[in-house]
């Protein structure tokens, strides 16, 4: 059983690295451009916050997840907080919600088929990517066995 600890303290400071660096990725993702429209540049808030302007943010899930997405930087940070610090079920619904929350709208935003006026940039699949590490992480700090247990204690 020599090394059984260590590794599992390996395997988690590791998850706990890469899922600090996907939040960092999908936060900087967020802030790169999404969209053009002609020669305009826009971040993701700043398409979040148009289309609510526009009158195209519904009552529905979709609605709420417009309105919403400002607290991504907060939802990321709070993920990660609870990954170095975790609080069982709280750390994984947590981090749940924002690697899907955060890959969804990437992978949403970056599947729309393109109009000729406006065309989709490379910040949504740098969130995207950011997610995936995200979740990489998540799973790599998981507790499989029984002596694993002990290691965030």
């Amino acid at each position: 059983m020599v090394g059984t600890y260590a590794a599992a303290v390996q395997r988690l400071l590791i998850g706990r690295i890469v899922a600090t660096a996907g939040a960092v990725v999908v936060a900087i993702g967020t802030f790169l451009p999404w969209l053009r429209s002609g020669t305009r540049k826009r971040s993701s808030y700043e398409i979040f916050s148009l289309v609510e302007r526009l009158g195209y943010s519904r009552s529905d899930l979709i609605g709420w997840g417009l309105r919403l997405w400002p607290i991504m930087p907060l939802l990321l940070a709070g993920s990660v907080a609870l990954l170095w610090y975790p609080r069982k079920w709280v750390t994984g619904a947590v981090t749940i919600v924002a690697i899907v929350y955060a890959g969804g709208v990437a992978a949403a935003v970056r599947s729309a088929s393109p109009i000729s006026i406006i065309s989709v940039e490379y910040g949504a699949s740098v969130a995207f990517v950011g997610a995936v590490l995200l979740a990489a992480g998540y799973l790599l700090t998981l507790h499989i066995g029984p002596s694993e247990s002990s290691v965030t204690k």
